[in-house]
């Protein structure tokens, strides 16, 4: 075996590895940290992550980082890295996920809500909004749900936030641009009523 063979062994073996550790991870939370990354596969880690999403993109798929927000952007030792598909879910692909389209809009409607307060809301406000819509029941029911799935997270101190899957599955930018956007569709399908005429 030549030793260009060798090399390209060794690195489809450490590529392996960086798979292994971000889908077969022990932890509570899927996904490994930075700092696992380089205790097993060396300081270039990142190089080796780059060279992992070229090929995860061939098959729908690719890395993502996610920083805590205590941790700074370019820390990727405290980053978690996380296996995710590359391209958004058509809607025809929900129902095959277990999700209905009412979850999908309750969880729609309370990331969005979430995002325009700093990621953390009081749940009786969330609920309150979103019973407009739902039976309160079916609202905690789903709710309950997408804590479980990760999407959200019920804290001990009354409030709710947003989870882990939320951080590594959604796109923050564009479900709020989404949302802006159906507001104005909605702002111009209803104009405002006319004035009376009040001229003599």
């Amino acid at each position: 075996m030549s030793k260009a063979d060798e090399e390209l062994k060794k690195l489809e073996k450490k590529l392996s590895v960086a798979v292994s550790l971000m889908v077969a991870s022990g932890h509570r939370l899927p996904g490994v940290r930075g700092w696992e990354l380089r205790r097993r596969l060396g300081k270039n880690y990142p190089k080796l992550i780059e060279s992992l999403n070229s090929k995860l993109k061939e098959v729908g798929l690719q890395v993502k980082i996610i920083h805590d927000q205590e941790a700074e952007v370019g820390d990727l030792d405290r980053a978690r890295f996380y296996i995710v598909l590359s391209d958004p879910l058509n809607i025809s692909d929900i129902p095959t996920l277990g999700y209905s389209l009412d979850e999908l809009a309750v969880l729609s409607a309370t990331l969005a809500y979430l995002f325009t307060k700093n990621e953390k809301a009081n749940y009786k406000e969330v609920v309150e909004m979103l019973e407009t819509k739902y039976q309160k029941w079916r609202v905690e029911s789903i709710l309950e749900r997408l804590s479980r799935k990760g999407y959200l997270v019920k804290n001990d101190d009354g409030t709710i936030s947003i989870g882990w899957r939320t951080k590594v599955e959604v796109d923050k930018q564009e479900l709020l641009k989404a949302f802006v956007n159906i507001a104005g569709q909605e702002k111009s399908s209803n104009p405002p009523d006319e004035q009376p005429d009040t001229s003599t």
